[in-house]
């Protein structure tokens, strides 16, 4: 039993440094991930991707074919610039569209550059982030918490009967 919850406290403390490396790491560098919810950017980026976006990324610098992050009424959206028009626009097209985006994007609803993305991951955050994903989270913790009020239990008895039998036999030396 001892050896289960090795496992799982390591595997817990594992997870918990991959989060903090995922995703509040990049924000350091102006770096934000975004959950991807649509096949529109399809090959490129999948469905259920986190996509990483550069919001240091100057929109100056943005160029034809990049993929950019940006806010359509309440919506993050990524998808590729298919021209940058003289009304300060942006005319973009997710991949697996057949045709431009119906409404232009404003420069000032660009938020960033996409940088790179990671398949699937958004799945495993969406699904943290329910009531059921949070039980299990805090499952989890309880049970470290649990796994090391009484594994320290056990240790402390194992000192005091290891001196208990070092008196003894001392005692008995005499």
């Amino acid at each position: 039993m001892k050896k289960i919850f090795d496992k799982l406290q390591i595997a817990t403390i594992f997870l918990g440094i991959l989060v903090i490396i995922i995703f509040m790491v990049p924000r350091l560098f102006g770096i934000i991930p975004f959950i991807v919810l649509s096949g529109s950017m399809e090959k490129e980026i999948k469905t259920g991707a986190i996509a990483y976006v550069n919001t240091n990324y100057k929109r100056e610098n943005i160029q034809v074919g990049d993929i950019i992050a940006f806010t359509s009424g309440n919506a993050q959206v990524t998808h590729r610039v298919v021209s940058i028009n003289e009304d300060n626009t942006y005319t973009t097209k997710g991949d697996a569209n057949e045709n431009v985006d119906f409404k232009n994007v404003k420069f000032g609803d660009y938020k960033g550059k996409t940088i790179f993305s990671i398949p699937y991951l958004g799945y495993i955050v969406s699904f943290i982030q329910t009531k059921n994903g949070y039980l299990i989270i805090f499952a989890l913790v309880l049970l470290n918490l649990a796994y090391i009020i009484f594994s320290k239990d056990d240790e402390t008895k194992k000192i005091k009967d290891t001196k208990k039998n070092k008196q003894m036999k001392e005692g008995n030396k005499i």
